[in-house]
């Protein structure tokens, strides 16, 4: 193809970067369409740097993008798409190398992102240095929790805590969180509400205006687990949206309940020199 070239996007408006975002998404596997707010409040949460950002151009028209995310000397790949007309052309692969070099440019060591198993994407990340690191369980919006739970426990309420002392105790139970489950990215959501067992060793985090949006789980323990997992209607209600889940025993206590994952990823990651 002719007249191609990488531009940043750090002089892109928000609306600009909105019509960009739809167009690029469109026949993907789930409605990534996005307003200018969302887009905005998505660009804060993963704190994308725009200037290191990536948008590939064909005869002047911005035809894909990749978004970088920094987290000390992690990156990470917030978004990155090809519009529907321009994909098996040979535009992702140098785009891709664009961002993996303003990644080096930044000296960050790695950089990560997450894709769908089933994505043809997976074979152009191989190819540009990207290994798979583990799978992610994605539950969404027709997962349900019946009761009664699968084994008769007394389940005990959750309890509020702060958020410092939620964190201190994830960190305590050796959870390895993906990056939209990373400290820092939970902490910038405006409104939270973090709960724990009396022990301590399993909670939950959920966001939103009523904070009925679960945004993180985590157990040391399998009972831990069936605490949380039994909790969450009360503050959910029947269904329940929870992203990048770990293979850990909140997977294990959800699949109990015969819930099982409508999509699963790879973590992948690409070492920097």
């Amino acid at each position: 193809m002719k007249n191609i070239k990488v531009i940043t996007l750090e002089h892109i408006s928000i609306a600009e970067l909105t019509d960009i975002w739809n167009r690029c998404w469109r026949g993907y596997y789930y409605d990534m369409t996005y307003t200018p707010e969302h887009l905005k409040t998505w660009l804060h949460l993963s704190q994308v740097f725009l200037q290191d950002s990536r948008a590939i151009i064909v005869e002047d028209q911005v035809v894909g993008f990749a978004l970088l995310s920094v987290d000390g000397s992690d990156g990470w790949v917030a978004g990155t798409c090809i519009a529907p007309n321009y994909r098996r052309k040979g535009l992702f692969t140098p785009l891709m190398h664009s961002l993996l070099n303003s990644a080096t440019c930044l000296r960050l060591k790695r950089v990560y992102l997450e894709v769908l198993v089933q994505n043809h994407a997976l074979k152009v990340y191989q190819s540009v240095g990207f290994t798979r690191v583990r799978p992610l369980n994605i539950y969404r919006d027709q997962c349900r929790i019946h009761y009664p739970p699968p084994r008769k426990a007394a389940v005990r309420s959750l309890e509020r805590v702060s958020i410092e002392q939620y964190f201190t105790n994830r960190r305590s139970a050796l959870f390895i969180p993906g990056w939209q489950r990373r400290e820092g990215y939970l902490k910038r959501y405006r409104h939270s509400l973090a709960v724990m067992n009396l022990a301590g060793t399993a909670g939950a985090l959920f966001a939103g205006v009523k904070n009925t949006l679960c945004i993180d789980a985590w157990s040391a323990t399998e009972s831990g687990a069936e605490e949380v997992i039994s909790a969450l209607p009360s503050r959910t209600g029947s269904s329940f949206t929870l992203i990048n889940q770990p293979e850990d025993w909140i997977v294990a206590g959800l699949s109990a309940y015969g819930i099982i994952p409508s999509a699963k990823q790879f973590e992948m990651c690409v070492e920097l020199t």
